[in-house]
């Protein structure tokens, strides 16, 4: 056991520690009793090396500040927030069984009907939040909390409002050790600058966990953060049903329209997507058994129950996918450099985060140079700090560099720039690496970023003569004489009897003479 974990029958307050129940990002959750009242709740305590952090802090009173608002059947109560000497808690209302990832994870995948009833009550949870003006913004499986009754009914609770916002209000707490929202499950809005997320962004959260039910993995869960998020960004989501076959056309149209990119594209309201689900009509799509049953006329639903497939007079046909207008790369890679810039000024340890997001900028922007330049000071400083294993580096880029190689050999200049980010992250003054990069650059047409890259190079190793020639002849190409010419220069101060660097030299000197118009004319 850690040591910082409240031992069973330790006191917070008036309530005594029963039993840990499991660790967040943030905070720790026991299984607790109230000695005044005998209830059992669940006590979420802010750990006392954490709880100097004046966020950490802020997502503990938010969350209970709009759970206090909050009285729904489908929204974890809370009881009571306070602070004993310098332990933060929240008492909430206690969950018996399990959240949603954890049975996702059992399972594999969920069936149709199981994972209907789950996204309709989640529904109603955020419909009740709406209307209160509440946004969650971090919607996902574990968020989700699952119980069984006596009467064996099914029972879904939201929960961790830490990073909600109140319609009227426009600030930021940002997550300890992770983004404003969660990477799986964040809308493409919300992914460009979390101040952007509303009730859609919670309805596309929503659409990525039912995803996540009925194909047993998120929409876009392989791949590093950043290309997550790129993935979010433009991405168009695969068809469900080649993971799960029982999923009918009329929930995957629905589940479409919830992942839509564009938010206009999507329900405009939580109380839309759920008169959506309550009026899902049967297809010809293979579904479970329990779906197929015919009965006449109107009928009640209830999610608390069996699923409602009602029998159309005739067939619906699933709409022609609706693709929304492609996000610019480089205004999506704007967007993320402004939140990295965040990231980095306000709280020094989620240095990892904004690197990850500088990635995510050279990969949609490229030729940027000014994204290359900070991504690579972040990643010295996230070396010096050891997080990455600073001895183990150059074993840990042993991998990624066979990649490199790979990438060269078959001419994949872009991967060739990707992993060579990858490698410099590790390995800040692998020359071999740059050059390549440089050589990459070029290649795609990338004049200035392989220009600078030389010059990075130039200035890491001042007297390796090979490198300015690299740097030179780039410059000759760019038509850059003066750049050039200096750059010769320089060879020729240590190489005084080098043919090239005087022939170089000459000529250009030569050609400057002419352009600045004193011969020629």
């Amino acid at each position: 056991m850690s040591s910082h974990l409240l031992p069973a029958g330790g006191r917070v307050g008036k309530y005594e520690v029963l039993a840990h129940i499991a660790s967040g990002g943030m905070a720790e959750v026991y299984k607790a009793v109230d000695c005044d009242s005998g209830r059992v709740v669940a006590l979420k305590v802010l750990p006392g090396h954490l709880a100097e952090n004046p966020t950490l802090i802020e997502r503990f009173r938010r969350e209970a500040k709009h759970a206090a608002r909050l009285s729904h059947k489908n929204i974890v109560s809370i009881y009571e927030w306070g602070q004993e000497k310098e332990v933060y808690f929240l008492a909430m209302e206690f969950v018996e069984g399990t959240d949603l990832h954890d049975y996702i994870c059992d399972k594999g995948h969920l069936d149709p009907q199981e994972a209907w009833v789950i996204t309709v009550q989640a529904a109603r949870a955020l419909d009740h939040a709406c209307r209160h003006g509440i946004t969650h913004r971090d919607i996902k499986p574990s968020n989700l909390l699952l119980s069984f009754g006596s009467d064996n009914k099914l029972r879904v609770k939201l929960t961790d409002l830490g990073l909600a916002r109140e319609a009227a209000h426009d600030f930021r707490v940002t997550k300890d050790g992770t983004t404003v929202g969660t990477v799986d499950y964040m809308s493409p809005e919300q992914a460009r600058d979390s101040a952007l997320a509303d009730s859609r962004s919670d309805i596309y959260s929503l659409g990525c966990t039912l995803y996540h039910m009925l194909s047993g993995q998120p929409p876009f869960g392989d791949g590093g953060l950043g290309e997550r998020i790129y993935k979010h960004l433009q991405s168009q989501v695969p068809d469900v049903r080649m993971f799960n076959r029982r999923v009918p056309i009329a929930m995957w149209e629905v589940l479409s329209k919830m992942l839509e990119k564009d938010p206009a594209d999507r329900y405009q309201s939580p109380e839309e997507l759920l008169q959506a689900l309550l009026h899902m009509q049967d297809s010809e799509a293979p579904v479970a058994p329990s779906t197929r049953r015919r009965r006449s006329g109107p009928r009640s639903v209830s999610a608390d129950t069996d699923i409602p497939w009602r029998n159309p007079a005739a067939k619906r046909h699933p709409a022609e996918p609706q693709v929304s207008e492609a996000v610019d790369p480089k205004v999506a890679a704007a967007g993320q450099f402004e939140r990295a810039k965040v990231v980095m000024a306000t709280d020094n340890q989620e240095l990892t985060y904004a690197h990850e997001l500088l990635v995510s900028c050279c990969r949609l922007d490229p030729a940027n140079t000014r994204y290359r330049k900070t991504l690579r000071q972040v990643g010295r400083a996230l070396l010096q700090e050891k997080r990455w294993g600073r001895w183990l580096a150059p074993v840990s880029a042993i991998a990624v560099k066979a990649k490199l190689k790979v990438a060269q050999a078959s001419s994949d200049h872009r991967n060739v720039l990707e992993y060579g980010e990858e490698v410099l992250a590790l390995l800040p003054e692998d020359e071999s690496t740059q050059v390549a990069m440089a050589d990459a650059a070029r290649s795609m047409g990338m004049t200035a970023l392989g220009i600078w890259m030389l010059e990075q190079l130039c200035k890491q190793d001042p007297e390796n003569t090979d490198y300015l020639r690299l740097l030179g002849r780039a410059l000759e190409k760019a038509d850059e004489t003066e750049r050039a010419h200096q750059v010769w220069n320089g060879v020729l101060k240590q190489l005084p009897y080098d043919l090239e660097a005087r022939r170089k030299v000459d000529k250009l000197s030569i050609e400057g003479t002419l352009r600045r118009g004193h011969l020629g004319r």
